[in-house]
């Protein structure tokens, strides 16, 4: 057997104003006791929200940093706790909003927390440095505070070929049609990459990872130790995707060389294979399903401990020969066989199916 390896007042009171004798009354149009009510109760809910689920103070500061990077500048964010939003602008600048936000017992505190937390943007030579500065063990004592709560989030536009890294500690990373090369990682947060052109890192720890319509003139890699990783529509040489706890998918990728590994969690492929493409997938307990569009064929390698393998597909030649024969360990050979499907798993099945 292979070796398998193993991821919410406005207040609205219609008060009716005292009118001239003649002037006529419309008691529908004034609100109901019911609704009154209820609007007070809407509003003190998003009070209570706004004081946080801890009945906290909150406080925001936003401002607004531009660099200048040039077209093919580069970018560099550093985050501790909060998102970071990233799209495609114009011209040779990038532009960062930064929005802190405090939570305190009260107003004072959380302005005064405000000020603890600094942003630092540096600058030179086409290349520009944002990072999240809170500060040290002795500062938070000599200001007798235990605790911070702020959070900073950066919604950036940039340069559509400007080259960004991007991290964050708490927070997801998202990046929207920039075609310069992306590296984005958290790790507490969802990782998204959507019309991306070099895709050089896409991961995180506790979060999932999504690639949509990203085109990469080599490898694209992407992964997670705790949550779902998937590419749909993206072109690479090689695509490599890989969880610990999650399942593991590409739906209409192109590419030669894929490689899909997960360890608890399912693995899928949807789409057409490539002339001479080969196809390696891996799980420890998850089922892995092909599901196939176009004409080329395969030669299959398929094994399993703990389940079964079903071809809907009809294969011939090595240990299935026939249509829907189910085994624990299959080869074979469908169409021109021209591709290799390279599928294991230790307790799932393995289907493959016309999509």
């Amino acid at each position: 057997m292979s070796c398998m390896r193993f991821r919410s007042v406005v207040f609205i009171l219609g008060l009716l104003v005292a009118a001239p004798a003649r002037a006529q009354v419309y008691p529908e149009r004034a609100p109901s006791a019911a609704r009154v009510r209820g609007e007070q109760q809407r509003d003190r809910a998003r009070q209570a929200r706004d004081r946080d689920q801890n009945g906290r103070d909150e406080q925001t500061e936003r401002t607004t940093r531009t660099v200048r990077i040039g077209a093919n500048g580069e970018l560099d964010v550093a985050n501790v706790a909060g998102d970071i939003v990233i799209s495609r602008g114009a011209g040779q600048d990038a532009t960062i909003e930064i929005v802190k936000t405090s939570r305190a017992q009260s107003a004072d505190e959380a302005r005064t927390a405000l000020g603890l937390v600094q942003v630092e943007v540096n600058e030179r030579g086409g290349r520009a440095e944002v990072r999240t500065r809170y500060p040290n063990s002795d500062e938070m004592r000599g200001g007798n505070r235990r605790n911070l709560n702020v959070s900073v989030t950066y919604t950036i536009t940039a340069p559509a070929t400007a080259r960004i890294t991007a991290r964050s500690v708490s927070g997801s990373v998202t990046a929207r049609d920039v075609r310069g090369e992306l590296t984005l990682e958290s790790v507490s947060g969802n990782v998204v990459i959507t019309n991306g052109g070099r895709v050089a890192a896409a991961k995180s720890i506790s979060g999932n990872v999504e690639i949509t319509g990203a085109e990469v003139d080599g490898a694209l890699e992407a992964s997670s130790v705790s949550g779902s990783v998937a590419a749909r529509k993206v072109k690479a040489r090689q695509i490599s995707l890989s969880t610990v706890s999650g399942n593991v998918a590409i739906e209409d990728g192109e590419a030669t060389r894929v490689d899909m590994q997960a360890v608890s969690g399912d693995i899928s492929l949807a789409g057409a294979l490539a002339r001479g493409g080969r196809y390696t997938m891996n799980s420890h307990s998850g089922e892995i399903k092909v599901m196939l569009s176009g004409t080329i064929g395969f030669e299959l390698e398929a094994s399993t401990f703990s389940g079964s393998i079903r071809s809907d597909l009809p294969l011939t030649g090595g240990s299935a020969d026939g249509r829907g024969r189910r085994q624990r360990e299959v080869r074979g050979v469908y169409g021109d066989g021209s591709a290799v499907l390279d599928l294991n798993t230790f307790s799932g099945s393995v289907v493959i199916s016309k999509r």
